[in-house]
């Protein structure tokens, strides 16, 4: 699924992620990308908003102070599926595509800028945020950083709001 950032795509992006999650079990979301490039630092800026804004009720690896890409993937991969293993894991990443600010949702996941640097493939759902158009003459300082944290805030929010709501549920059948 494909999802602009204004407000209504913004309830339907929410409602698809809490329909996602797993009632029992805590969401871990995995936020991989690096600092050092505005390209790649999508996922670590959702990690921040997610924990210190929103401070969201889910397991969420990755962030500014430590970024998760190739060198250290397979090992924090490693580690959740030992520490998580009935979690629903979302993994969050950038990606380049020919719709720049676009969110996008899917089953399954590949880390490495989204799809198009497959890694491996990890996790159940991807969110993708779409940072630059994909070309043979992509430049890595060629993102806007506007668009980089408009799509951070939508994607942290719209997952702070699904997993809100399914504590929210879990305590109502809980107390019923």
């Amino acid at each position: 699924m494909v999802f602009d950032r204004n407000r209504d795509d913004l309830k339907r992006f929410s409602l698809e992620i809490f329909q996602k999650l797993d009632g029992k079990n805590k969401p871990v979301f995995l936020c991989v990308g690096s600092d050092k490039f505005v390209c790649d630092s999508l996922a670590p800026i959702v990690a921040e908003l997610m924990r210190k804004q929103y401070d969201i009720d889910a397991f969420v690896y990755g962030g500014l102070d430590y970024n998760i890409n190739a060198n250290n993937l397979m090992q924090v991969v490693n580690y959740i599926e030992t520490q998580h293993p009935f979690s629903t894991l979302f993994l969050i990443d950038a990606t380049l595509d020919c719709e720049v600010g676009k969110i996008i949702l899917n089953e399954g996941s590949f880390a490495g800028l989204g799809r198009c640097l497959p890694i491996r493939k990890i996790g159940v759902y991807s969110i993708l945020g779409v940072v630059e158009k994909k070309s043979a003459q992509f430049n890595l300082n060629s993102t806007r950083m506007k668009i980089v944290l408009e799509l951070a805030e939508f994607i942290a929010k719209g997952c702070a709001m699904a997993v809100s709501t399914r504590a929210k549920f879990c305590r109502e059948i809980v107390n019923a």
